[in-house]
């Protein structure tokens, strides 16, 4: 059997492009293998390309001399802060760690044989369509009716109702208020509320969850938008908008607005409640008040000092609580995708430590994620 020579510092790499030890990344090889030989990088020709295979490392970067120079993921900064300050590390590692696993998810769909999505970038941006047009068919899509709004009982159940419906047509939703599993690396409202990644097999959409529960839910329809548009980006607050704005972020806005504000539905409403409406308004449609505002001056019925006033009171953000951390698990790596990765980690599909890394989780806490989530 021939003995290829790796270079160690190839070999480390890839186990830090996995969040592995060495002694994590032999264990992919499945088979008994000298460490000594393995530190130094003596593989046999199938020991390598089985660790490209498990580590979705093109095969080719295993005979580098040195780790090579990728430049980290990066999506459009569609912020509309002024002069906003550059993504921090913080952003940088979470939408790293969120693209890794949707290359392992890409992998795993092609594998599978399934098509791409015919909804992501259905529509453009330039085409200059009314967004009634385009928040109609991400409802018709989702099958998402106003009955069963109407009987969520708060802002959470809206929200987990419209991100599962999401997720049932294929759309990955992640919903984290920290990095990775770091409680102590709480995410920056003020940074960026959400992004959305519009790949046509595997769309992402990415929710901080350190924003109110009504902000929730209105970050995921501006980014459902922007999965219709095929635009992927990232986006921060609402109150930047100007009243005429014609940019994609107004225009991701005003789907979203349609999308959980009717206007037929919102201006009937408007008129059978009296002031102050804000309130009630946002408990009816299970919206934030500042978008009932937004709302509210874009079909002419407050002017834009009003609707400052209440962008000025609406900057909450959600305070961090205790609860069920397997709740929390699917949440923060979408359910959708960790029911994948889990259920194939189950069947030997891949390794339980691939799978506990790309979920952030231990490799016992996969095993029990499998029982909760039902899966053999």
């Amino acid at each position: 059997m021939e003995t290829l020579q790796i270079s160690p510092s190839v070999l480390r790499w890839a186990a830090d492009q996995r969040g592995l030890s060495l002694d994590a990344l032999m264990d992919l090889l499945g088979t008994p293998s000298k460490q000594d030989d393995f530190l130094a990088g003596k593989l046999s020709m199938a020991q390598t390309e089985k660790l490209s295979q498990k580590t979705h490392i093109p095969f080719g970067y295993f005979f580098l001399d040195t780790p090579p120079d990728i430049p980290p993921y990066t999506i459009p900064d569609l912020r509309q802060t002024i002069n906003p300050e550059p993504l921090s590390t913080d952003f940088i590692e979470v939408l790293d760690d969120v693209c890794r696993k949707q290359q392992w998810y890409l992998e795993y769909l092609q594998e599978q044989g399934e098509q791409q999505l015919d909804f992501v970038g259905k529509y453009s941006f330039n085409a200059n369509l009314p967004a009634e047009q385009i928040a109609a068919d991400i409802k018709h899509t989702l099958g998402l009716g106003d009955q069963e709004r109407k009987q969520c009982k708060n802002y959470a159940e809206f929200f987990t109702l419209l991100s599962e419906k999401a997720e049932n047509v294929g759309i990955l939703v992640f919903k984290n208020s920290i990095v990775k599993s770091n409680t102590r690396r709480s995410l920056s409202v003020t940074e960026f509320r959400g992004f959305a990644i519009a790949n046509p097999l595997a769309p992402l959409i990415f929710i901080n969850g350190k924003d109110s529960e009504a902000a929730w839910i209105f970050t995921l329809a501006h980014e459902l938008a922007h999965i219709w548009l095929g635009e992927s980006g990232v986006s921060d607050i609402l109150t930047q908008q100007k009243k005429n704005d014609d940019g994609l972020e107004a225009y991701c806005n005003r789907i979203a607005a349609e999308l959980l504000t009717p206007k037929a539905q919102f201006l009937d409403a408007w008129e059978q409640i009296e002031t102050p409406r804000f309130g009630t308004l946002s408990k009816i449609f299970k919206v934030s008040q500042l978008v009932i505002a937004r709302r509210g001056l874009d079909l002419g019925k407050i002017d834009w000092s009003s609707y400052q006033d209440v962008a000025q009171a609406s900057h909450k953000t959600k305070t961090a609580g205790g609860g069920d951390a397997y709740h929390s698990y699917p949440l923060r790596n979408s359910k959708r995708l960790t029911r994948a990765l889990v259920a194939t980690a189950m069947s030997g599909g891949i390794m339980l430590r691939e799978a506990a890394s790309l979920l952030n989780v231990r490799t016992d806490t996969v095993m029990e994620l499998s029982k909760r989530l039902d899966i053999r």
